[in-house]
């Protein structure tokens, strides 16, 4: 009997469920095509993200510029053979592997190269082969930071920073898609906050402030733009959560009345009873209800 008791609730609960659902308010359109689909940033807390996320991110599907061709040797123009006509040269892509390692180090692009080799230049048996760059770590000084950091980084970085005129230069000047690089991104958002926050620059030197300031004043934007530069977007949602919880202090009740039961727990746990003993003592009369009488003699053996 009470095994049907049981299964009559939960059937009864059922038909209750299937009943709301019918009365539910049903979509305008249920769209099943993942293509025609709205994107991520068109719904819910990631539709209301600022413009200065967008702006600072790298664009997506975007892949960092080719440095590798089928001809690296080769200039960007060539003479037509027949006409002689100054024609640019076809280089091909070829398909580089980006690791997660180079997230945490600054590679400027490079990655790992699939491909083959031969045992002689003209003729011989054909193998795999894989590239990898050379790594190497150095040390890097930031005038803005004050601060010098141990960095893993490839030769082509060291060129770029070369080019660049300064570690400082390379992280601002680098677009997000040239840096590929999370670290790469947290350093220039880092940059830009302090810049934009003059009394954090030098507080005790004003000469040297004012050198950093003309040198590097092109780059300065506002604090509110600077704080979403380079975030990932678990970053960026959770910081758009964290602003809109402070502008509306109204909480689910269901964080409130959570709060509440851990404070009522650990008061029990203060005065001598422990979690498990209020919880044996709140479930002994839900198994009766469940079983009946097979519950009470559990109770009464235990």
């Amino acid at each position: 009997m009470a095994a049907r008791s049981v299964s009559a609730n939960i059937s009864n609960k059922l038909n209750i469920i299937a009943h709301n659902l019918k009365r539910a308010p049903k979509p305008d359109k249920i769209i099943f095509d993942r293509r025609k689909r709205p994107g991520f940033y068109s719904e819910g807390i990631a539709s209301r993200l600022p413009a200065a996320y967008f702006k600072w991110r790298a664009k997506p599907g975007v892949q960092p510029p080719a440095i590798y061709s089928t001809d690296p040797n080769a200039g960007d123009w060539m003479k037509h053979p027949e006409t002689g006509e100054r024609i640019r040269t076809k280089k091909s892509q070829i398909k580089v592997t980006y690791l997660r390692e180079s997230q945490l180090g600054l590679w400027s692009g490079e990655g790992i190269i699939e491909g083959y080799r031969k045992t002689h230049k003209t003729s011989g048996i054909r193998l795999k082969k894989v590239w990898k760059p050379f790594l190497q770590k150095k040390e890097f000084y930031s005038e803005i930071l004050d601060k010098t950091f141990t960095i893993t980084v490839s030769l082509r970085t060291l060129d770029l920073i070369d080019e660049a005129y300064g570690f400082d230069f390379y992280i601002l000047k680098t677009p997000p898609e040239v840096l590929n690089s999370m670290m790469g991104m947290a350093l220039k958002r880092n940059l830009l906050l302090r810049l934009a926050q003059k009394d954090k620059v030098y507080p005790d030197d004003p000469d040297k402030r004012d050198k950093i300031y003309r040198r590097y004043g092109q780059y300065v934007i506002p604090k509110e733009e600077a704080e979403w530069v380079g975030l990932t977007r678990s970053q960026a949602i959770a910081k758009q959560r964290l602003i809109e919880e402070q502008q509306n202090p109204d909480r689910p009740l269901q964080e409130v009345y959570t709060e509440q039961l851990i404070a009522e727990l650990r008061d029990k746990e203060v005065k001598g009873a422990t979690l498990d003993d209020d919880l044996d003592n709140k479930s002994r009369p839900l198994l009766s209800r469940l079983f009946g009488s097979k519950g009470k003699e559990e109770e009464s053996t235990t």
